[in-house]
């Protein structure tokens, strides 16, 4: 236990430094801080609804907030069409607001799907690993509309510290990869990204709920006219649970 928390103590201390540090190395970078609010409710054995409702701040050099924002709301459907193979489908509405220019709203369906593989039985079981590949049409609307379509590969896993596996009161490292791809020469979309590395701790409180802080680094853009030689560092705090929160106020 003793060696769980030191372990936990460490990956923290990481995750809270490494934006400022790391932001050192060039003068074109962004520091970003996103939060996140993740459900998910089970609609029969094989098929769940999830939703998320987030926000995006990248924090200015000169200001604590104000450079941009972004707040969002997404649905999606999944299936599971056997144990290692998931189908979803969804939608997420965008809101940018930016202080200098015209503000940004965005439609974004998508499709994807998640293969977990390997999942093999016995001691290899808790390095599951995921893939997923997403399609996104993304509309952005900021005085005309605009189409982007892109693809997006993300592999990754979360490896408990201190249980064999994912359980109510297991502390975990998630880690994740994730490359973009645009279709098309010209894409008309804003704060793209082409690459994302990310880690961190996370715990399960119990079985429907979980929280967990990460660092991510980001090779991006701002604008439509930016080449994509931004380096962002983003602080990502998630909160994940299967509880409706009109039950929750009930119970209160």
């Amino acid at each position: 236990m003793a060696r769980t928390c030191r372990t936990v103590s460490w990956v923290l201390v990481l995750v809270a430094v490494a934006a400022p540090v790391v932001s050192q190395d060039t003068a074109d970078t962004s520091n970003q801080f996103w939060f996140a609010y993740q459900y998910e409710r089970r609609l029969g054995d094989h098929t769940k609804f999830s939703g998320s409702l987030g926000h995006e701040e990248l924090l200015s050099s000169e200001l604590l907030f104000g450079d941009w924002s972004r707040f969002y709301v997404t649905g999606a459907v999944s299936h599971d069409l056997n144990s290692r193979l998931r189908l979803a489908g969804g939608l997420g509405l965008y809101q940018t607001f930016r202080p200098e220019v015209d503000n940004i709203f965005e439609v974004r369906p998508w499709q994807q799907a998640t293969v977990y593989w390997p999942d093999s039985a016995g001691m290899l079981r808790r390095f599951v690993l995921t893939h997923r590949l997403k399609l996104e049409e993304r509309f952005t609307h900021s005085g005309d509309w605009g189409l982007a379509i892109r693809f997006r590969y993300r592999l990754a896993t979360s490896i408990p510290l201190n249980t064999y596996d994912l359980e109510t009161g297991s502390f975990y490292v998630p880690l994740a990869a994730e490359f973009f791809a645009d279709v098309g020469e010209e894409a008309p979309e804003f704060f793209a990204a082409t690459s994302r590395l990310s880690a961190g701790i996370g715990y399960v409180l119990n079985e429907k709920w979980t929280i967990d802080l990460r660092y991510t680094r980001q090779a991006s853009r701002d604008t439509v006219v930016d080449e994509f030689d931004t380096t962002g560092h983003v602080i990502n705090l998630t909160v994940r649970t299967s509880i409706l929160i009109k039950d929750l106020l009930k119970s209160h």
